[in-house]
């Protein structure tokens, strides 16, 4: 049985974790926005990193405490969940229309990381020169948004970029939100990697069942509040580019980053099932994106039901590489 104040203290952590995202956000947009920066910085730098902060930090603090397992587990998972728990939560309120402006380029970065995390973590471990790979390659898709954007915003086309109104809180508060949330994020995602190993080993389930699963919709915890908001704004653009900026920064970011801890083996477990799935969802967001679809609540039920089906064939554990060399030989 798990000590009921270890999942308390993780679950608390979790929920700290949430709220230091949300503190970030907030302070650091109300701040940009008085030191000059544009809706379009707050957009593509300050929103997207910000919601994806709780990922990265929680990855790399596991990484770094020497739990490589719950690190890649929530990078996947994290992945997996953004399409199917934080897609179709908002559906559940208000349709969605996918394919707005420039998804395009988000949905090609989104598709050749994780083609990259499945094809390089499929043949070879994870390695310092993976990191400055992955890292090279974020950093270079980043600035060419920005190129992009920038030019559309000049030409007066729109961008697919959040406006955040100035209204917020008050200068002096934004400033005490951001050492106020690095800290918090800090004490959170160290109180999430310690409660997590040791339920881990508690409950004596494998660290990256963990990390797929209970770190995994936690750390997505920020990226739901901010697609609630914008399905309630009806804005749909808004909630996509969100979800693939996210993913784009956990595998290529926190991926680079937990990759620079030294070698990390990817588990087996990874390779049989969760990295097949995570390619599935990957593959059905760009349907969704490439024909426009509407998301409405019976789409967000069919996405909920996917990830229902995926969290039972992970606790049954389903190797969907197995059942593919079966079919195959």
């Amino acid at each position: 049985m798990p000590d009921l104040i270890q999942v308390a203290s993780l679950i608390g952590g979790l929920v700290l974790l949430a709220l230091g995202g949300d503190l970030l956000v907030r302070g650091a947009v109300r701040t940009g926005r008085a030191l000059g920066a544009t809706p379009l910085i707050a957009g593509i730098f300050i929103v997207a990193l910000g919601t994806s902060l709780p990922e990265i930090l929680v990855s790399v603090s596991a990484a770094f405490s020497g739990n490589p397992g719950l690190a890649v587990g929530n990078i996947v998972g994290s992945s997996i969940a953004n399409v199917f728990l934080v897609l179709a939560v908002p559906a559940l309120i208000f349709p969605i229309t996918a394919g707005g402006p420039g998804q395009g380029r988000a949905l090609f970065a989104a598709l050749l990381a994780t083609a990259l995390w499945i094809g390089m973590t499929a043949i070879m471990p994870l390695s310092p020169l993976v990191g400055i790979c992955f890292l090279l390659i974020l950093i270079g898709y980043t600035g060419l948004s920005l190129f992009a954007a920038r030019r559309d915003e000049v030409a007066g086309k729109p961008t697919g970029v959040r406006d955040h109104e100035s209204v917020g809180p008050p200068l002096w508060r934004a400033l005490v939100y951001l050492p106020a949330s690095v800290i918090l994020l800090g004490f959170a995602s160290g109180l999430i990697v310690t409660n997590a190993e040791s339920l881990a080993r508690r409950i004596e389930v494998p660290e990256e069942y963990i990390g797929l699963t209970l770190l995994a919709v936690g750390t997505s915890l920020p990226e739901i509040g901010a697609s609630l908001a914008a399905a309630f704004r009806k804005r749909g653009d808004v909630l996509v580019g969100n979800i693939l900026g996210s993913n784009v920064i956990n595998i290529l970011g926190a991926g680079g980053i937990v990759a620079m801890s030294g070698t990390v083996e990817i588990a087996e477990l990874f390779k049989r099932y969760d990295h097949w799935v995570m390619g599935l969802s990957a593959i059905i967001l760009a349907l969704l994106i490439l024909t426009r679809a509407r998301i409405g609540r019976l789409l967000g039920v069919f996405l909920l039901l996917l990830y229902a089906v995926y969290l039972y064939g992970l606790v049954n554990g389903v190797s969907l590489l197995g059942l593919f060399e079966a079919v195959r030989g």
